[in-house]
């Protein structure tokens, strides 16, 4: 028995070693860092919580905690939504579904960063969307990513574009799941197709959209490429693109700002594992009522 203890802990530490280097390490580290004036510099000092009170009276904090909650709120309920019908119509037969899958889902396969070059080009002053759309608005040149209203609807369209097919796929394996006999009864008792989904589909997906929900929430919590690769100054105009995600970058690499970026990193991680706290206390109200 012993033998086999030691067997088992050998086979599992690899994976123990790498978890503690890149993920428990940067943790501890980034923990510390926050606690510290560190500037890449000079050495870092010890300041105690300074650095969060600090951050309290920091406009450009402040203003990106507005902007990232606004991001996730139009990059997380419009996807649930929209990926949830786009996984009723793809749940139907019809000629041609299997092709137009694969369409609908080429979004996701290429990196976030090509799509983020691909729709620059794309919604550039002069491009193909302001052709697109000149009929309708009759105006010139829309410069979507330097107006400080359009460029946050820009990053919230152009990332929904490319999570919705994902989400989609969550749903509709969920949609799979649900046993037929359960719809032809209610179809039988004289449900329409809108209750037998209200009253059958919905509660019993509810697995399915605790973990959409949770996902979806934590990526846009840790909103970044688009961000980097599309607005102009690396978050702005006039940082209506700025995100806790960017921020970090921002006071990290480009003021050098090592103890206030891990500062922000504290508090982006302690915000995603509220979410994650709350999913798993879904999950576990879930197992609770199915028992």
């Amino acid at each position: 028995m012993q033998r086999r203890q030691i067997w088992g802990l050998f086979f599992v530490l690899p994976t123990v070693i790498f978890f503690a280097i890149f993920f428990l390490y940067p943790i501890v580290s980034g923990l510390l860092f926050s606690l510290t004036d560190f500037t890449l510099l000079r050495p870092p000092e010890w300041v105690g919580l300074q650095n969060y009170a600090d951050l309290l009276k920091d406009r450009l904090f402040l203003k990106s905690i507005s902007v990232t909650l606004g991001f996730v709120l139009g990059t997380t309920v419009p996807v649930w939504i929209l990926s949830l019908l786009a996984a009723k119509v793809f749940y139907q037969r019809f000629a041609g579904r299997e092709i137009l899958k694969v369409l609908f889902f080429a979004p996701v396969l290429p990196s976030l960063v090509v799509v983020a070059i691909v729709w620059r080009i794309l919604m550039n002053p002069s491009g193909v969307m302001t052709t697109l759309l000149r009929p309708f608005t009759g105006l010139g040149e829309i410069d979507f990513f330097n107006n400080p209203t359009l460029s946050p609807i820009s990053m919230i369209l152009i990332n929904d574009w490319t999570t919705i097919p994902f989400y989609m796929l969550i749903w509709l394996a969920g949609l799979t799941g649900i046993p037929l006999e359960l719809r032809d009864a209610a179809l039988v008792d004289g449900a329409n197709r809108w209750q037998s989904f209200l009253r059958i589909e919905l509660p019993l997906l509810r697995p399915t959209a605790v973990f959409v929900a949770a996902i979806s929430t934590i990526n846009a919590f840790q909103a970044f490429t688009l961000q980097y690769a599309i607005s102009p100054g690396r978050g702005g105009p006039i940082d209506v693109n700025t995100t806790m995600g960017l921020l970090i970058w921002k006071y990290g690499f480009q003021f050098y700002r090592m103890g206030d970026a891990s500062t922000v990193s504290v508090v982006l991680f302690a915000l995603i594992l509220i979410v994650t706290i709350l999913q798993l206390g879904l999950s576990r109200g879930e197992q609770y009522s199915l028992e």
